[in-house]
């Protein structure tokens, strides 16, 4: 379905509501008859749609919507397999944002370096913590962040964060300003909703 303006927009199997089809989650059947999350949109084959919202997750899987949509051709589905595919899709899509601000030069590593750009003001959009950062220092960015009003998230290992970054462990990293930061504050935030909701 092509809206006004070439938007294409599709159908949640389970709610029935119409979006866009970038804000929909897409899922397509492997030759096995696996159902797989195509967060990205990429996979070749027919689609099916649902919210980024575990109801319409539980009601598709309770509806048994997906072999509906697939016609039979899909192997029966568990919520939780797909919950737990639709978050790592998500944590993925994160890291691959932080690491194109790494190479696009939109983005700061280190503890000290964020708290002078901080300080500074240099137009911070996020921070990003690392889970396993010490309380001391996560206190004082925290801190700093609040005072300046730039949004904190806390997400992956400081080993996770410096291999994304291609470096040694990193606990703290600041996103600049920009249309990249903007679609990984959404991204953020729709893995912080599957994650409540769970």
């Amino acid at each position: 379905m092509i809206t006004a303006g070439n938007k294409p927009q599709r159908t949640c199997i389970a709610c029935r509501e119409t979006s866009r089809q970038t804000e929909l989650v897409r899922y397509v059947v492997a030759p096995d008859g696996t159902l797989l999350v195509d967060y990205r949109h990429r996979l070749p084959g027919r689609g099916a749609y649902t919210c980024i919202d575990i109801q319409c997750l539980q009601d598709a899987v309770k509806r048994k919507q997906f072999q509906r949509s697939f016609r039979g051709q899909c192997q029966d589905v568990s919520l939780e397999d797909l919950r737990q595919g639709l978050n790592a899709a998500l944590l993925q899509r994160v890291a691959n944002l932080v690491g194109m601000a790494r190479k696009s030069g939109q983005l700061v590593s280190g503890s000290n370096a964020v708290l002078l750009g901080l300080r500074k003001q240099a137009g911070f959009a996020l921070v990003l913590l690392a889970e396993d950062i010490s309380a001391g220092i996560a206190e004082k960015v925290l801190e700093s962040a609040e005072r300046h009003q730039v949004p904190c998230r806390q997400m992956f290992s400081k080993g996770m964060l410096g291999q994304v970054l291609g470096k040694g462990e990193r606990s703290v990293v600041a996103v600049q300003a920009g249309d990249l930061a903007d679609t990984l504050l959404i991204e953020l935030q729709r893995y912080a909703q599957m994650v409540r909701e769970n």
